[in-house]
């Protein structure tokens, strides 16, 4: 794939998924307070969360504007770095610059969140239950996925790279 193809690809891929998120996000605030709609009992339910803080709501307790301020400053300037870095790999074959636009997409979009409403919206609630007690892994949304998915596929592709 030609340079411009490639680089047009991966901005139609972010912009899907900036979409895909911020659309979800926006359909689970319709819900009212408290909702949870159970998708596969024992396993997987949609919820209506609302992070303040960040990774397993960390810092959820620091007051609002020292929160806010520190968490958006940090989350561009960490975005501003991988977008750096996204310019120079979209020039290399590979899965780098695809997984870079996964990361840039959920970066943005808790950012988006973040500015817009002063909190993050968690959505997606996975679990099981084992002898009759429920394992809750932390709520979390389409962006929190794409990050996931992309920092486990650059951490691959990195030991991959290194292990040939």
């Amino acid at each position: 794939m030609n340079l411009k193809r490639r680089t047009w690809s991966q901005i139609a891929l972010f912009s899907l998924l900036i979409a895909a998120d911020q659309i979800s996000k926006w359909w689970v605030e319709q819900q009212p307070p408290f909702w949870q709609q159970i998708v596969i009992p024992g396993f997987f339910s949609l919820v209506k969360a609302h992070n303040f803080g960040v990774a397993f709501s960390m810092l959820a307790d620091w007051g609002h504007e020292w929160r806010t301020g520190l968490l958006l400053g940090l989350t561009l300037g960490i975005a501003l770095a991988l977008l750096a870095w996204w310019w120079k790999e979209r020039r290399r074959k590979g899965w780098t610059s695809w997984l870079l636009t996964l990361v840039l997409a959920g970066a943005i979009g808790n950012i988006w969140d973040r500015t817009q409403l002063g909190y993050v919206v968690d959505f997606i609630d996975v679990y099981i239950n084992l002898a009759g007690d429920e394992y809750h892994w932390p709520a979390f949304n389409i962006a929190d996925s794409c990050i996931t998915i992309g920092v486990i596929g650059l951490i691959l592709v990195q030991w991959r790279g290194r292990h040939r």
